[in-house]
């Protein structure tokens, strides 16, 4: 891309990955590598556009970013399945009908991590106490903590462990 169009550009690339077989789903979020390594992206990006075309320095540079990405999901996705476990020994321990409840809701919060009572309603069918009832539980077993303590109505719910594994650092 003469442009300069550096996200249409990883985007193509990380479908080409995906339509060749390399990579699963197309998920590969090159821009924080990028990012990250500013001074050296720019390096082998005018280096590429340069005289003598330095095109190997930037797929190497390139090649590392996806490396490094690719590790870091690995090891976020071994966290997550990590606490996965853990709360699901949790839940494990509930009454039948307790854990029954439970097991609808937990899933759930790996793609919605902040919930309200409205929308475990909405996810499970129960009353607005059941569906209280289920964060109340999940509150005590340490899963979900209210994102405003000062907040008396309208409260919502973050599983933090869930969120932190995304902003710790890796």
């Amino acid at each position: 891309f003469t442009d300069g169009n550096g996200r249409t550009g990883r985007m193509l690339i990380t479908f080409f990955l995906w339509k060749v077989g390399l990579l699963e789903k197309p998920v590969l979020f090159l821009s924080s590598f990028f990012k990250k390594h500013q001074k050296v992206y720019y390096e082998k990006l005018n280096g590429y556009h340069s005289e003598d075309g330095d095109v190997a320095g930037w797929i190497n540079f390139f090649l590392d970013g996806v490396i490094e990405i690719s590790n870091e999901a690995i090891s976020i996705v071994e966290k997550i399945t990590l606490l996965r476990e853990e709360d699901m020994i949790k839940i494990q321990k509930l009454s039948k009908r307790a854990l029954e409840s439970s097991a609808l809701v937990l899933p759930k919060l790996y793609a919605q991590p902040i919930v309200n009572a409205p929308l475990v309603q909405k996810w499970t069918g129960f009353t607005r106490a059941g569906a209280q009832a289920v964060i109340d539980r999940f509150i005590e077993m340490d899963i979900l903590s209210p994102k405003d303590k000062d907040r008396k109505y309208g409260q919502s719910y973050i599983y933090k462990k869930y969120v932190a594994i995304f902003s710790d650092g890796n």
